[in-house]
């Protein structure tokens, strides 16, 4: 059994003086720039290819970079520390959180990735939260590790899932920053705090983001005219609003099966199929006149010969993807769409979802390019999506790489899917991603947590949805309703009506109380008001 205290954890039965030893330990502050040792694939590093160079600005940290001619998997940077047993720890994810994330005892055996926390970690005493974690836009991937006696960085420069080869080049892998809480402050100002720090200058939407997406009330089961009719409902109860709302085609709208399957990439983005009904600038031109916002699902980075867990992922780093993506981009800002949702742009490339302690934990065909981390291959699609885009367009990642969509897209789904007909999937993904990565909200880029939905009349009960349509309306992140015209109520056109109202205006960051005890944090601070909810 576990008792929390003020942020501490303690064994029910640790002897009360222990608990007090700890409570009274002044946690110290890692010295990123000087670590105790360097390791380079397992060995060290006695060829000196990592060199750490502190930063103009010491408080930018220290740049990384990696150099040599022989291949190269994996850098380790170990700095001998003794932090408070009972200290609980939190970090990043990969790419979204899978219901699993949340703050962590040091010695935690529950914790997910067996403690590792990608991009980040902050460590809280109980009086002061410190943050360590890599500056957004980096070329390689990094994950920390909080042990008792070690902080410890691993750091994958791998071309997929094989060495790189440098041939001789110096790779500037990261820079390292980190920041000493102050003791008045939460835990959740000092992450909002951190979290500005490894991102400067991210990229955000100009308005308020909300409105409709069709794929939880529909699930791509869905036509043109039907799509039409339902958005016009959701868009009626906003009338008058100052920002306008987005409305959103998801998955079903292109040619081929739904998930895309059956059709070459290059045809698959050009039109519609028979079952959908309707040009894609039609459908554009007819949002527009609602007075709207058009959007569109799009999965960029398949393989033309489908589903990637069908046969062989996809090689991002053969010239024609970023050719075509390019080309598609431009193709949808022709016919008028705002905003586009990228999806399964880590899946399609690394077949697995969440990673461990690297986003790719499966052995992956060579790719024809070795000479790019797997980072900077990726990130460099993400950067011609974004040039592709332009000002035209905003761009929601959805399964996309957190550090790299920070400061790239405007938009990031920081969850996996919520459910329009199971609540207890809503449950495990919805509160613990909106809790855990509101830190991110405005600081990153704008959280979208996903949809509140329903696909059936009767498929999740009112009483638990609304709980999830008013957290998620007043936290200030996206809000987006996926709810057909013909699934209301007086009560539940009152309640849309008035999340979607309080959505299109600027809200202050919703503040989880309690989200170092609970991985669905129920107590919230809104502003200067509390709220609870009860999740079961």
């Amino acid at each position: 059994m576990i008792t929390f205290v003020t942020g501490l954890c303690f064994a029910a039965d640790a002897p009360a003086a222990a608990q007090d030893a700890a409570k009274c330990t002044d946690m110290p502050f890692v010295d990123i720039t000087k670590p105790d040792k360097i390791l380079v694939d397992g060995a060290e590093d006695s060829a000196n290819r990592v060199k750490l160079s502190p930063c103009s600005d010491p408080r930018q940290g220290v740049s990384i970079t990696v150099s040599g001619e022989a291949p190269i998997s994996k850098v380790e940077l170990i700095w001998n520390v003794s932090l408070p047993i009972n200290a609980l720890v939190y970090g990043g994810d990969w790419e979204r959180t899978y219901g699993d994330s949340g703050w962590f005892s040091i010695e935690g055996s529950s914790a997910p990735h067996d403690g590792w926390k990608p991009w980040y970690c902050l460590v809280n005493d109980g009086k002061r939260t410190d943050g360590y974690g890599l500056m957004v836009q980096p070329n390689a991937f990094g994950s920390w590790k909080v042990d008792p006696e070690r902080l410890l960085l691993s750091i994958d420069v791998r071309a997929g899932s094989r060495p790189l080869e440098l041939k001789g080049r110096e790779l500037p892998a990261c820079t390292l920053v980190s920041r000493r809480g102050n003791d008045n402050e939460t835990p959740f100002k000092a992450g909002q705090a951190f979290c500005r720090m490894m991102c400067p200058k991210p990229r955000l939407p100009k308005e308020p983001v909300y409105g409709y997406n069709d794929w939880y009330c529909a699930y791509g089961n869905n036509t043109a005219t039907n799509f039409l009719a339902d958005a016009e409902f959701i868009v009626s109860l906003v009338k008058g609003e100052k920002v306008r709302p987005y409305v959103v085609v998801d998955d079903g709208w292109q040619r081929g099966k739904q998930g895309c399957a059956e059709t070459t990439a290059d045809k698959r983005w050009a039109g519609v199929n028979e079952k959908w009904g309707m040009e894609m600038d039609e459908v554009a031109k007819r949002v527009k006149a609602m007075d709207a916002k058009p959007g569109l699902w799009y999965r960029p980075f398949l393989p033309d010969d489908g589903l990637p867990n069908e046969g062989l992922p996809m090689d991002p780093t053969d010239p024609a993807l970023e050719t075509r993506i390019r080309t598609d981009m431009e193709r949808f800002a022709d016919w008028g769409f705002e905003l586009i949702k990228i999806d399964y742009i880590t899946f399609d490339w690394c077949v697995s979802w969440g990673g461990g302690l690297a986003p790719i934990n499966r052995d992956l065909p060579e790719w024809s390019d070795r000479s790019r981390t797997t980072a900077e291959v990726v990130k460099g699609l993400y950067t011609a999506l974004r040039e592709a885009a332009g000002d035209k367009m905003v761009i929601i990642g959805c399964n996309a790489i957190d550090h790299f969509a920070a400061g790239l897209f405007e938009i990031q789904r920081t969850g996996d899917d919520t459910s329009g007909n199971d609540w207890g999937r809503t449950r495990k993904m919805g509160p613990n991603t909106v809790g855990m990565r509101t830190i991110h909200h405005g600081t990153f880029y704008f959280a979208d947590g996903d949809c509140f939905g329903l696909s059936d009349k009767d498929a999740v009960p009112w009483r638990l949805n609304s709980q999830w349509l008013d957290l998620v309306s007043r936290s200030g992140t996206a809000l987006f309703v996926s709810w057909k015209r013909n699934f209301t109520t007086p009560e539940i056109r009152t309640a849309l009506e008035k999340a979607l109202r309080r959505s299109a205006k600027v809200q202050p960051t919703g503040e989880p109380l309690d989200w170092q005890e609970n991985l669905r944090p129920a107590r919230w601070r809104f502003g200067s008001e509390i709220h609870n909810y009860n999740w079961e």
